[in-house]
């Protein structure tokens, strides 16, 4: 299994310069966190994916930066703005593939939402096509106070979508919201593609693996019980840690705990 990162850890130096970063550090399995609509653009994410295959990496994921906002621009009453939203996430999913990516993630709506559950899944399946029509395939992350942060919800989008219902499990997420890992991976089930992993304590979490108390090993036998074969991405704020090497110690750390 391959560690990586995210050049969200790196915020908010640019894009291209945290992609740099993490492959000057050895990461080779990247996501890039889009932090604006001009990194949408097919040279931008070009010269994303020649930078990363110059350095032996690979692109996995992106992720947008209206994440926070998806719940207003896809999922809100006002359906011309989805239409807006929509047209946004086709710039994203082209991006993606010219960057040599596989996913897209999405926040999804938020909790308490004013469509009915129905029309959320409607809609997310809309932005699944339109991603596929690219090669490219959209991922729901479990986040707090948004659905997607309540088991019950993943399973009823599983039941409705079937193998359309496509998940990101983020470990520090499941913890914010109060649950155990293993209520959220039997949520997502065979649906799980992706991973972004921190590690926690009693009073913190979004930490550096092995500045915590996650018992890795547990959560990926958990993972593989459902079987997931992905790549697990380092996710955190820059808050979080000190010099940028320290992501290094992460990595290596889940590398020597999780090796065969």
């Amino acid at each position: 299994m391959k560690i990586g990162a995210s050049t969200s850890n790196l915020y908010p130096l640019h894009t291209e310069g945290a992609l740099d970063v993490l492959l000057d550090l050895g990461f080779r399995t990247l996501e890039v966190f889009v932090n604006t609509e001009s990194e949408t653009a097919p040279a931008f994410a070009r010269e994303l994916h020649r930078r990363a295959e110059r350095a032996g990496g690979e692109i996995l994921s992106l992720h947008s930066y209206t994440a926070g906002t998806d719940p207003y621009l896809l999922f809100s009453a006002y359906r011309r703005r989805f239409e807006d939203g929509r047209e946004h996430y086709r710039r994203l999913f082209e991006a993606a593939a010219l960057a040599g990516a596989r996913y897209v993630v999405v926040h999804g709506d938020r909790e308490g939402g004013v469509l009915p559950e129905e029309e959320v899944f409607a809609r997310y399946e809309e932005l699944y096509d339109l991603g596929r029509a690219q090669g490219v395939t959209l991922l729901q992350e479990n986040v707090v106070r948004f659905r997607s942060g309540d088991p019950g919800f993943l399973r009823r989008m599983r039941e409705r979508l079937g193998g359309k219902a496509r998940f990101v499990f983020d470990s520090k997420q499941c913890a914010r919201c109060g649950l155990e890992p293993a209520a959220v991976l039997d949520a997502m089930g065979e649906g799980l593609c992706h991973v972004h992993i921190s590690d926690q304590g009693k009073n913190r979490d979004c930490l550096i693996p092995g500045q915590g108390e996650n018992d890795f090993a547990v959560l990926l036998a958990q993972m593989r019980s459902h079987g997931f074969q992905g790549s697990w991405i380092l996710e955190l704020y820059r808050e979080n840690f000190g010099a940028p090497s320290d992501l290094v110690r992460g990595r290596r750390f889940l590398e020597q705990l999780l090796e065969p």
